[in-house]
């Protein structure tokens, strides 16, 4: 009976954002800076001998030189994507909750069920669809380049400088960025549900994933010219152009993980009091 009472609550809420506007205008923006990225750098690699010439210097042209994960950070398109990614995946269901809080529509809800199932319906809702605005147009972007360019296994040459996954098993390596780029979207999204008990504005709300996302940076950078601190900005570590080195799969796997406890921590536990704001 719990588990329909869930489930029911989570059609309820999907089906919201399924209906918002603002969750495709997310994912076209997406797709549109994606498509872009695919034009700038795949489309010229279709031609995969042009730069290749026999010598052990050079390297005919592959999915994995040419998808928009490899161009982060150098390309215009890729790297305004990364830029504004979390931005995209706060815009259309963060802000929800506060508004449900403030205007009184939550109520709705807790007369009827228990709050618990209600807060962690907005909570699974919110995750899964910040990860899933992150995830879509690098996916779609990996499957045009594999449409028209061959996967070839890279070689340890000048041309790259990533992990040793990379050249033992290059699908792993891509399918691992992919996973994490869903959860990097997720974790930073379930942000905003912890926010919306100390701001009153859903806007405010709303934004507040993109700014820890660019305040985690901040921070990163000046503990790393201060004290010599591993990075752990996110949008260092979600790059997989970034060479990651091995002391820096610690924040790697760990900042999303910690970033959701803390984030249901504070929504979960607040919650328990929560009578609309």
């Amino acid at each position: 009976m719990n588990m329909k009472v869930t489930k029911k609550l989570l059609l309820i809420e999907f089906r919201r954002v399924f209906k918002s506007k603002l969750f495709y205008i997310s994912l076209m923006i997406g797709i549109i800076l994606v498509t872009g990225a695919f034009i700038n750098e795949a489309v010229p690699h279709m031609d995969i001998l042009y730069a290749f010439d026999g010598s052990a210097a050079s390297y005919p042209f592959s999915v994995f030189n040419s998808w928009i994960g490899n161009w982060m950070g150098y390309e215009p398109f890729a790297t305004s994507y990364l830029y504004v990614c979390i931005l995209l995946a706060s815009l259309p269901y963060c802000h929800t909750f506060s508004k449900d809080n403030k205007n009184q529509y939550i109520l709705q809800y807790y007369c009827r069920i228990d709050k618990n199932k209600v807060h962690l319906a907005k909570f699974i809702t919110t995750y899964v669809t910040g990860g899933m605005i992150v995830f879509i147009p690098v996916f779609l972007n990996l499957i045009m380049t594999m449409m028209f360019i061959p996967a070839l296994k890279p070689i340890e040459n000048g041309m790259f400088i990533l992990s040793r996954l990379y050249y033992d098993n290059a699908f792993v390596y891509v399918a691992i960025y992919m996973v994490q780029f869903f959860i990097y979207g997720g974790a930073f999204s379930v942000i905003a549900l912890a926010f919306s008990y100390f701001f009153d504005n859903s806007f405010l709300v709303m934004l507040s994933p993109f700014v820890a996302f660019f305040g985690l940076g901040v921070i990163s950078t000046l503990c790393r010219r201060l004290f010599g601190l591993i990075t752990f900005n996110p949008n260092v570590l979600m790059a997989p152009s970034h060479l990651l080195y091995d002391i820096e799969l610690i924040p790697f796997i760990c900042e999303p993980i910690v970033i959701t406890l803390i984030s249901a921590y504070i929504f979960f536990r607040k919650g328990r009091n929560n009578e609309a704001i």
